[in-house]
């Protein structure tokens, strides 16, 4: 990611203002696809799905730590601007969403889960990006993930691989 975007302190500092849809629409996707870029390019090289979710994880929490406004635009801001702002919102929250239901392709019996798991744990992390950005003294990402890592491989393999994101690797 560049540097910020000067109509994100805008937006910031004094909200969303009709007039100004389409900048809020162009920094929204500059930013969406810089983000799934940047995912692409981390996961890309990965086998399984456990090993590209955790890495992804990983990058999504270091870069809500390193870019906190970006963050923000995308996770607090964007509820203030109504009805463009959620429509956006669920449309990457089905992007991701899509990545996650991936992991019922290394299921033995995918129907076992239910393809709604996938947008459960989008909106578990979501919750826990926009708690960090909403309330910047709060628990920082990181700390959040094993946690995280333990629901989102519970859903999907199981209580006892779940488990294994709980134990740090050597």
């Amino acid at each position: 990611m560049s540097g910020p975007d000067p109509y994100l302190r805008q937006l910031a500092e004094g909200g969303f203002v009709e007039a100004d849809a389409a900048r809020f629409r162009a920094a929204w996707e500059r930013l969406e696809t810089t983000y799934f870029d940047r995912i692409a390019a981390i996961t890309e090289p990965l086998t399984g799905w456990r090993d590209r979710f955790r890495a992804a994880a990983i990058e999504t929490a270091r870069l809500v730590e390193a870019h906190p406004a970006e963050a923000r635009f995308l996770a607090v801001d964007a509820l203030a601007t109504g009805e463009l702002g959620r429509e956006l919102q669920g449309a990457f929250a089905s992007r991701i969403a899509a990545l996650l239901d991936t992991a019922r392709d290394e299921l033995p019996d995918p129907d076992r889960v239910p393809k709604v798991t996938s947008a459960w744990i989008a909106a578990m992390f979501f919750d826990r990006v926009y708690r960090r950005c909403a309330t910047p003294d709060g628990p920082d990402l990181p700390s959040q993930l094993p946690e995280l890592m333990f629901l989102a491989v519970s859903a999907y393999f199981g209580t006892e691989a779940g488990l294994r994101e709980l134990i740090p690797s050597p």
